[in-house]
Formats: structure tokens, C-alpha cells, sequence
């Protein structure tokens, strides 16, 4: 009795492990697979029906190698008969990465762990299989996008970093921002910006140490240009983009920035300015060019003064009737017509000499009086009246004087010529400054002329485009390039009481900016 009281305990128990076991192997989302030492199937749980596409029952007492495909069909059965021989482990307590193989004859990326069951003899296996088509489709697209990264970084000539301030991850550069900065990959470094320092131009450090320490105190994120210096000693521009993560004390917890090497951009750019500047300077020119007659008689009023008293001064002299003031007098004359031309000419050099461009802070309402008397004696030859209707609000723009000068009095010139078959009494031209709507600063130029045909409005500001005989085309043109170089447009509109408006904008600088300057 007492040994039957022991055995039924032993038994249900033995019902209970083996109830519970199964229960695991239902539970479990990796297929398992019981095999002898033959590699005969004993077991597939449920996982490795859904799998593999197999009904239990129809693989027990298969070869467990009906699971994979060649290769691996083959190497696995050598595997284990090295093992059952020899003892030699190697698959057995190793996991590995392999294909395996569906019902239906398609293959997927698996895990595979074979581990010997203890207490057997002969030995029986169970293999643990994991279908990781997922995480290698990851891994590959990873691959993939990172290659395609690269490629497009070393397109584009950009690098990045990204930086972890607790250290818990490994920082990262992308091998091509030691490119950009002409430096070896791998290069041991301490920190983004210690590393940088060093590289900075001397005359932009003073700037780039500023934004630094702005993102590393308070800012979010950080845009700024500046030039950096090879170990060749040659010179590179560099486009630096960072933004911080921040912990919500403040403190930083990780940063990411790109540099992208501008130089070539930058060049072009130089190279563009500098061809602006030439079509300019050349604007200038035919500008006086057409002003001929005008400047001419400017220039002969004084110069006629002058040598009427040089005359004057002479029959004096030679009659031996004068007296000291007479003399006095004449040549005082003589000087303030010599500086009268002096000064024509000195406002006339100014405007056509090929010079820097140089922005500066200056009077919108001042642009336009200079124009005017600049543009005076060419309009008085025509008999043409400017009229200026200054702004009471004194706006400011910062802009280069001589280049917006020369806009307005392309479109003074252009007026003037517009207005030549019209009767002498409508000949005005009306030069106005106002603040617009956006708060830019507003110039225009009316006329009362024969206005701009409709058909031709479109290509009004094209190179090489004009409704004058003998015209060049470009003076509207360039007028268009120096205003969009300064942040404006330049517009044309009829004029409803006839003729044509065009009006350019540009930005205003707020009159307590320019007290500061």
C-alpha cells in the first residue's frame, strides 16, 4: 500500500511536467524541434507548424533537414555525425544565422540554436528556430539607406555628428565631415568643438566661439558660415547646422549638426557679384553716355564763367584801369565756377568709377535728391520738370548708395526719353519714397509719357529687351539684378493719368537700428 501511495504522486506529477511543457512549447513563438541522433523529427510545436507550413504529424520521423535548403541540408547532417562520432560541438550549444526552407519551397532568413537534450542515450536534440526575416530586411534597408547616405554626403560635400552629453552612446562622425574638414578618418578627437577650435579662421573664430556658446548655454539650434583651414593650409568656407536636445533642467543631452563645405557656392558667388559689379559699373557708363549733352552743359556753364572773367581780368589789366577789388572780385569768380565744375565732375566720377560695392546706412528721401541732382541738367535740356516727394517718415535702407542711385536714374533717363514726342507742358517726371504696407521702404518713378504697351510689359525686364532705337536692353535688366541683391523688386505699372510708374522696393532698417550703428 505504501509503495502505491509513493507511485501515484510520481506518476501525476510525471502528467503535470509533461502537461506543462507542452503548454510552454504551445506558448512559444519560436518554432521547436525534437530530434534523435538519426535527426528524425519527434516533435514540432505549434510555431514551427505556422513556420513552416507543416502539419505536425506529417514531419514526425522526417530528417530535421527537410527544414533547410542546400547547404545547409547537407552541412547540418554532417554536423551531427561529427558530433555523435567525435563529440565535436559544431552546431551543437552554438547558434548561427541560416536560410531555412517552407513547405512550400520558399526560403527566409532564420536563427537557428541546437542544444543536446541531458540525460539521453542516445543523445536527442532540440533546435530553437527564429524567423528573423524582419530584423535582416531591417538591417539591410539600414545598409542600404546608409550607403545611399553616404554617397549623397559625399555628393553634396556634407558631413555629420552627433554628440551624447551623459556618454551613454558612442558619439558619431560620418566619415565624410573629416573630408570637410581635410582631416584623416578616425582621427581621435575630445569634442566637436574642441576639435573644431583649432581649424576655425582667426578673423571668424570671435563669431563662431559666439554661437557656440550660445547653443551650449540657452539656444536651441545653430546656422552660421564661417571659414575653416586644412592642413595644407588651404582655405575652405563651411555651412555649420546644430541643434541640441535639452533635459528639462536646461542641461544639454545630445547634439546633431552637419558642415557642409560651401566653397565652390561661395566662389560662384563672389564670381557672380563681381560680374553684377562690371555690368554695373558698364550700366553706369551708358548712363552718362546717354547724359552726354547734359553733363557737356553743365560742365561749359562754369568753364564759360571762367574764361569771361579770365577775359575781363585781361582788358583790365592791358587798359591799365582797374582797381584791386575789380581784380579781387573777378578771379573770386573765377574760383566758385571752378569749383562749381570741380564738383560736377567729382559727382560724375563717383557714379561711373568701377569701385567695391559698399552698403551702408543712408536716407531713402537723401537717394533721391542726389539723383535728381545728378539727373537736373539732362532733364532741363529736355524740358522735362522732376518733381520730389520725399517721405515725412525719413526712411532708411542699408544699401549701397552709388548702385541704387543708378536705378533711379535709369528710370529717370528712361522717363525722359519716354516723354520726348509729348508736349513740353506734361514733360514731369515724379520721384516719390513712401513706406508700403510690409514696412519696406517704396521708391517711384512716374512719368506722363507714352506709357509701356502691354504686349511688351512682360518682357520689360529681360536682358537685351528694348523699345528704344539705339538702346542697349540692359539698363532695366541690371537695374532688376541690383535691387534683387538688396532684398527688393522692381515693378512696372501704367500711370493713370498717363505714362508709365515703376516703382522698387527695399528693406527698411528701423530708424533706432541705425541710431546705433
Amino acid at each position: 500500500m505504501t509503495l502505491l501511495r509513493v507511485a501515484e504522486p510520481q506518476e501525476e506529477r510525471a502528467h503535470r511536467l509533461e502537461r506543462e511543457f507542452q503548454a510552454v512549447l504551445d506558448a512559444a513563438v519560436d518554432a521547436v524541434v525534437l530530434f534523435d541522433h538519426e535527426g528524425r523529427i519527434e516533435l514540432l510545436n505549434h510555431a514551427g507548424e505556422r513556420m513552416f507550413g507543416y502539419n505536425e504529424q506529417e514531419v514526425i520521423g522526417l530528417k530535421v533537414n527537410i527544414l533547410l535548403p542546400e547547404p545547409y541540408r547537407s552541412q547540418h547532417d554532417d554536423y551531427l555525425r561529427h558530433y555523435i562520432e567525435a563529440g565535436e560541438p559544431r552546431i551543437i550549444g552554438i547558434g548561427r544565422e541560416l536560410l531555412a526552407k517552407r513547405r512550400d519551397g520558399s526560403e527566409f532568413s532564420a536563427e537557428l540554436a541546437v542544444g543536446r537534450v541531458q540525460g539521453t542515450d542516445p543523445p536527442r536534440f532540440v533546435g530553437f528556430i527564429r524567423d528573423i526575416t524582419v530584423r535582416r530586411n531591417a538591417e539591410e534597408a539600414l545598409r542600404r539607406s546608409e550607403a545611399q547616405l553616404t554617397i549623397a554626403q559625399e555628393i553634396a560635400n556634407l558631413g555629420n555628428y552627433v554628440v551624447h552629453a551623459d556618454g551613454k552612446f558612442e558619439d558619431y562622425w560620418s566619415p565624410h565631415l573629416y573630408r570637410v574638414l581635410g582631416r584623416r578618418y578616425g582621427e581621435p578627437y575630445i569634442g566637436v568643438y574642441e576639435y573644431l577650435e583649432p581649424m576655425v579662421h582667426p578673423a571668424d573664430r570671435a563669431r563662431w566661439q559666439g554661437a557656440r556658446d550660445e547653443l551650449e548655454t540657452s539656444a536651441r539650434s545653430m546656422d552660421i558660415e564661417y571659414r575653416v583651414i586644412h592642413p595644407d593650409g588651404s582655405l575652405r568656407y563651411v555651412h555649420h547646422i546644430a541643434q541640441t536636445t535639452r533635459r528639462p533642467d536646461g542641461r544639454v543631452l545630445r547634439q546633431v549638426g552637419t558642415l557642409h563645405d560651401i566653397t565652390d557656392r561661395r566662389r560662384a558667388e563672389d564670381e557672380a557679384r563681381q560680374m553684377q559689379d562690371r555690368i554695373a559699373h558698364f550700366g553706369r557708363i551708358s548712363t552718362m553716355g546717354e547724359m552726354a549733352a547734359g553733363i557737356a552743359h553743365e560742365v561749359n556753364q562754369p568753364l564759360t564763367a571762367i574764361a569771361t572773367y579770365a577775359q575781363a581780368c585781361q582788358r583790365l589789366i592791358a587798359a591799365n584801369d582797374f582797381s584791386q577789388e575789380e581784380v579781387e572780385a573777378a578771379l573770386n569768380h573765377i574760383g566758385a565756377q571752378a569749383l562749381r565744375a570741380g564738383e560736377v565732375i567729382r559727382r560724375l566720377r563717383t557714379f561711373v568709377k568701377n569701385r567695391e560695392v559698399r552698403r551702408e546706412l543712408i536716407e531713402a528721401n537723401r537717394l533721391l535728391e542726389d539723383v535728381v541732382t545728378l539727373a537736373q541738367t539732362d532733364a532741363r535740356h529736355n524740358g522735362v520738370r522732376l518733381v520730389l516727394e520725399p517721405s515725412p517718415l525719413s526712411p532708411q535702407v542699408q544699401a549701397d548708395a552709388v548702385q541704387i542711385q543708378q536705378v533711379v536714374l535709369n528710370l529717370v533717363r528712361n522717363s525722359i526719353d519716354a516723354m520726348l514726342t509729348v508736349p513740353e507742358v506734361r514733360r514731369e517726371i515724379l520721384l516719390r519714397t513712401s513706406v508700403d504696407s510690409e514696412g519696406d521702404v517704396e521708391f517711384m518713378v512716374a512719368d506722363r509719357g507714352t506709357g509701356v504697351d502691354p504686349a511688351a510689359m512682360a518682357e520689360l525686364f529681360n536682358p537685351f529687351f528694348t523699345t528704344k532705337p539705339g538702346g542697349t536692353g540692359l539698363g532695366l535688366s541690371i537695374s532688376r539684378s541690383i535691387v534683387r541683391a538688396h532684398g527688393g523688386k522692381l515693378w512696372c505699372s501704367a500711370n493713370p493719368g498717363g505714362g508709365a510708374r515703376f516703382f522698387f522696393t527695399l528693406p527698411a532698417v528701423p530708424a533706432s537700428a541705425g541710431s546705433q550703428q
